[in-house]
This record gives C-alpha cells, structure tokens and sequence, in this order.
C-alpha cells in the first residue's frame, strides 16, 4: 500500500488513491469473468493464518502472570527498583487483555469465515457487477457486497474499526516497554550511574542475581507478548488491505471491464 499505513488511514479517499494502482494489476491477474481459483490465489496474502491465530493466542495467558510478577515487584518497595517505572508497567499491561482478546474472537470469525465461503461468496457478487441494469437492482446489489466489507472492517462505513482490538497504540506501548526493559527499566540508578550513562549489564554486577532473574522472568515474557501483538497488528493490517482490493474490484467492475 502506497497511502495506507496505520489501521485508521483506510478511508473512501485514500481507497481511491490505492486503487487507481490495484486494478492494473487485478485486470491482469485475475481477468473477468471472475473465477474462484484465480481469486482464492490472489487473496490468500490476505488471508488470517493459522500461526496468525496462535501466536496471538499464546500471549494472552502470559498477560495476567506477568502483571502480577511486576505488582509482586511494586509491593517489595525495595529502593533497587525504580517504583514509577514497575507503576507505568503494571498500567500498561492492564490494557492488553482485551484488545488481544477481542482480536482473537474477530480472527477466529475471519478465518472460518475464509475458509468456508468467502470466495464463492466474493466471486458471485463481483461477476454480478457488469450485468446489473436498472437503479433497483444496483441498489439491492450494494446491500449485498456491503456485507463483506462489514465483515472485514468489522464496520457499517467504510473505515477499520479498531478502538477495541490490537492497533498502533499496543504496538507502541509493548515495544517500549520491551525496549526500556532492555536498558534496565526496572531498576533504579543512581544519579552518577545516570551521568555517566551507565550500561545495564555494568549495573547488573552491582545487582543480586535473584533480583535480575525476576526480571528476565518478565522481559521473557513481554517478548512473548510482543511478539503476539506484533503478529495481530500485521494480520489486521492484512484485512485493511483485503478491504482495499475488494473496493479496488468494485470500481474496477462498475466502471465497465
């Protein structure tokens, strides 16, 4: 996608903008009429994956043990810790629960829903474009392909609706979280430490080894749910862009073929 970089950015402007592009090539590869293998093949970049589902599975049970293993942390008032740091840290992961959940529901409904009759389904309603003649039948038409791209943008308009899953705002969270993990986020420097920009792994050997294990507990696995999130955030993106080539087929075919 040349426009569309971020979930929120799907709009019918930036659509048209993309298409202009898109139908060259869908004239090309999938020439009308429409058939179900050309399509099935064209769409299945798009499609949610089986690893899609499971690696976003996997990070939710790993949300809740490490919230508390950071609480545990916070409640030791030990001066080792960087107490606000441990406080930002629990307020985040108090966030992801539900979006990752959420995401999880909306790629399970996707994928049965690929698996089982969305191509037939696209097909139909596409090849039927060209043949529609009176103001009637083009109107009951769009009730129907509107159903697919509610589907996908999980939206009665024509935009992503994604307040209530995985988006740009838990990518940005977990890996700066992740990040500042790396660089000790957990522990407290002294102001001379600071100065001197101490490297993490110097302040380590000032650190007893239990209290750094804790921590590499947790880094662990916020790198797991990292990475959980990442993997919904790119199929997510995915279904902007299967949402993208389904409008590019419709102008392509209600324009003539």
């Amino acid at each position: 996608m040349l426009y569309i970089h971020q979930l929120n950015q799907l709009t019918v402007k930036s659509a048209e903008l993309e298409s202009v592009y898109l139908i060259r090539e869908l004239k090309q590869k999938t020439p009308y009429p429409l058939r179900e293998e050309q399509l099935q093949n064209y769409f299945a970049d798009f499609f949610i994956s089986d690893t899609d589902k499971n690696v976003t599975e996997q990070a939710l049970p790993l949300v809740q043990p490490t919230l508390e293993a950071v609480e545990a942390l916070l409640a030791e008032n030990n001066p080792l810790h960087e107490a606000i740091n441990l406080q930002r840290a629990v307020q985040l992961l108090k966030e992801l629960p539900l979006p990752i959940k959420n995401n999880i529901l909306y790629f399970e409904e996707i994928a049965e829903w690929q698996k089982t009759s969305f191509i037939p389904e696209v097909t139909s309603l596409l090849n039927a474009i060209p043949k529609l003649r009176s103001q009637e039948e083009k109107q009951l038409h769009n009730q129907r392909l509107n159903e697919p791209f509610e589907r996908v943008l999980r939206n009665q308009e024509f935009g992503f609706l994604a307040t209530d899953i995985v988006n740009e705002s838990h990518v940005a969270l977990i890996n700066g979280l992740h990040e500042s993990m790396t660089k000790g986020f957990f522990f407290h420097f002294s102001l001379e430490e600071e100065l001197k920009r101490v490297d993490f792994n110097e302040l380590k050997r000032r650190l007893p080894a239990e209290k750094v294990a804790e921590v590499e507990y947790i880094q662990k696995n916020i790198e797991l749910i990292k990475k959980g999130i990442e993997r919904a955030y790119d199929a997510n993106m995915r279904m902007v862009n299967k949402a993208l080539v389904l409008y590019a087929y419709v102008k392509w075919l209600n324009t003539g073929v």
